[in-house]
């Protein structure tokens, strides 16, 4: 019981900070501090904690991913692709306000983490255009990149899901997919809908679609090196980061492009989430949890949803929900209706989590108020859990 209080105690302090205003990196980085002290870590083991979890691969990888991303958008900007991407979705999109949507939900077909960050520079001039706050921005932004989250085979959830249960990907994703619609249709009616459009103008979908090839073929070399070859995500991020920077090298200033690759505070705030996934793995508190949930002797249906929900808001991962909990759960699934609820549950607990990467990045892009944001998000994902829970009951 222990374990689920200190957990509790350590995530209420970065969610208090955040809310003070603190920079979200250091208000994790305290936060992981103060777990390790509770789990009762010596200091020697927080610093060598620390220094693992800084120099191991899993966190080189992530950081070489988000540079090598950041890089490509500060290229974008340069050559004028995020103009041009602006022209093809007024083109492909004459009501101005789909493409919003449009654009973060291409780049959710594209797992990868803080995939946010490609796409919030993708729909800023249209926001912008639209006068859209900060918080809105970062909500439609992070809310539609990741409506496939609940279906696309390639995410690794998804697999993994497959596999513990010996259930095929396509089942899973073909029963689970009407919950992307749903999370599509609760996107459109809280957070378009409102939206009023200057003036509806007429498009040309062949000139859009030729226009969005050309500005983002370096995309289109992500998901095919990525997906559809099958290698590393680091590898996919830097040739498509060359791939748009080769042919314009001499028109390109080098030194904005490391200034807006290096950006100190995203760096650390990756250091402080990869550190904080690290303490939650030397103190075994993700690992406990489920067992101390299992020990509260609350009916099934309970422990269905409380344990991935609880290990997607503390990781902010789909993969680490479904990783952890799942196997303990699988005594539990009678039914595909108990699996799907399972996964909700887990998803909504990452959709909050202040240490998703894709959350934390778009509020710090768009320079937004976090506070603003989980509290513009509340009715709609409570709507997105009730509307999932009803569609679930028909399985």
């Amino acid at each position: 019981m222990n374990e689920l209080l200190y957990l509790l105690l350590s995530f209420g302090v970065i969610i208090g900070f955040i809310r003070l205003k603190v920079n979200v990196g250091i208000s994790i980085f305290l936060g992981s501090l103060l777990l390790g002290v509770l789990f009762g870590l010596a200091p020697e083991d927080l610093i060598r904690s620390l220094y693992i979890s800084s120099t191991e691969w899993p966190t080189l990888r992530l950081i070489l991913i988000i540079i090598s991303i950041m890089a490509l958008t500060s290229v974008f900007s340069q050559i004028g692709y995020l103009k041009m991407m602006e022209k093809a979705t007024k083109e492909l999109f004459p009501n101005e306000k789909y493409s919003l949507a449009a654009l973060p939900a291409l780049i959710g077909l594209l797992p990868m983490p803080a995939g946010a960050l490609v796409s919030a520079p993708m729909i800023e001039t249209v926001a912008n255009k639209l006068n859209l706050s900060p918080e809105k921005k970062t909500i439609i932004n992070y809310w539609f990149r990741h409506i496939w989250e609940h279906s696309w085979p390639m995410y690794q959830a998804i697999i993994i899901a497959s596999a513990i249960l010996g259930i095929s990907v396509r089942e899973f994703s073909s029963k689970m997919f009407p919950l992307t619609i749903i999370m599509a249709m609760v996107g459109y009616l809280f957070f378009l809908k409102p939206i009023k459009p200057p003036k509806k103008e007429k498009g040309n979908i062949k000139e859009g679609l030729k226009l969005f090839l050309k500005s983002t073929y370096p995309i289109i070399v992500i998901i095919i090196i990525s997906i559809v070859l099958g290698y590393d995500m680091v590898y996919g991020a830097f040739i498509g980061f060359l791939s748009a920077l080769i042919p314009h090298f001499r028109r390109i200033t080098k030194t904005e492009v490391v200034k807006q690759a290096l950006q100190p505070k995203i760096i650390f705030l990756l250091f402080s989430v990869m550190y904080f996934k690290k303490l939650l793995e030397v103190t075994g508190a993700v690992e406990a949890l489920p067992r101390v949930i299992l020990e509260l002797d609350l009916p099934i249906i309970a422990v269905i949803v409380i344990t991935p929900f609880l290990v997607g808001l503390m990781t902010g991962i789909s993969f680490a929900y479904v990783g952890m909990t799942f196997p303990l759960l699988a005594p539990f699934f009678g039914s595909f209706d108990k699996i799907a609820l399972a996964y909700l549950s887990g998803y909504m607990g990452m959709l909050f989590s202040p240490v998703h990467l894709c959350l934390v990045f778009s509020a710090e892009y768009y320079k937004a108020d976090l506070g603003k944001v989980y509290r513009a998000m509340l009715i709609p994902g409570l709507l997105l859990f009730i509307l999932g829970v009803l569609y679930i009951s028909l399985l």
